[in-house]
């Protein structure tokens, strides 16, 4: 028995911080995070990513939400995720993981669940350990989303095939973010007005430029200043020392590496 579950890569270029929970908006695209479910014969059960077996705590908490369901009869099993995209880098690879390992669990075990009880699992494991907050939810319905507040719905904008150039520099933790309280009062005033720009007209272009107001005036984007000032597309994925532009950039520093991508519409699903 296995079962296997993809999931995109999700760039998010505006954000608010809420109590477990956030608004903001971003784009899928046509990279993902696969997970194949297998029983494991002897041993112990396995959690790897690319072939190397980590800490894996998001994994191991969608995984235990999946135990506690099943009244622990779950057995040994080999979880095996792999992704061509950096992880710590801001385009959601702990929401990936979450979401395909939770799609593929409830597959394997034939636990019945309907999809939004399988993408709450995942966004509630996601939020326990500090790596996101609505990465889970915008990543399952993929394509373009921007959601308001938190007491809104997501909305779909209006889809537009892009070629997108991604350049990733370094890594950061989400949690030194999210669960500060002097983050969360600039990153929310800068996410109002810059949400604002954005549902005042609802398209890619008028995306990137709430984007990169969202960068300059949160503060997080103090790092690629002169970057962005050179490349009038690009902007800051959320949460990393990353750019994304839809025109090839102009960099002044190497970055570790440079991804080219297209802008997704579908989301999380079974494979």
């Amino acid at each position: 028995m296995e079962a296997k579950a993809t999931c995109p890569a999700y760039v998010t270029g505006i954000f608010s911080i809420a109590q477990g929970d956030a608004a903001g908006a971003g784009f899928a695209i046509d990279r993902h995070l696969t997970t194949t479910v297998s029983e494991r014969k002897s041993g112990r059960s396995s959690i790897t990513i690319n072939g190397i077996e980590g800490p894996s705590p998001v994994s191991k908490a969608v995984l235990r939400r999946y135990a506690e369901l099943m009244k622990g009869k779950v057995g040994l099993l080999d979880i095996k995720h792999e992704t061509q995209v950096p992880i710590g880098f801001g385009l959601g690879m702990s929401a990936a993981g979450a979401m395909s390992l939770s799609l593929a669990l409830n597959e394997y075990f034939g636990a019945g669940l309907k999809a939004k009880e399988c993408v709450k699992i995942a966004h509630d494991a996601d939020v326990e350990c500090g790596t996101g907050l609505s990465g889970v939810d915008a990543a399952a319905i993929g394509g373009m989303l921007a959601r308001r507040s938190v007491k809104d719905g997501p909305v779909k904008l209006p889809f537009e095939e892009k070629e997108m150039e991604i350049a990733f520099f370094s890594p950061m933790k989400t949690a030194g973010v999210i669960h500060s309280e002097e983050w969360r009062q600039k990153v929310n005033e800068a996410a109002e007005d810059s949400l604002s720009m954005l549902f005042s007209r609802k398209s890619f272009d008028s995306f990137v430029g709430a984007a990169r107001h969202f960068t300059a005036e949160s503060g997080l984007g103090s790092w690629c200043a002169p970057e962005m000032e050179a490349n009038s597309r690009a902007s800051m994925a959320m949460l990393g020392q990353t750019l994304f532009s839809d025109k090839p950039m102009e960099l002044a520093r190497q970055p570790m590496l440079l991804m080219r991508a297209k802008t997704y519409e579908g989301g999380a699903k079974l494979l």
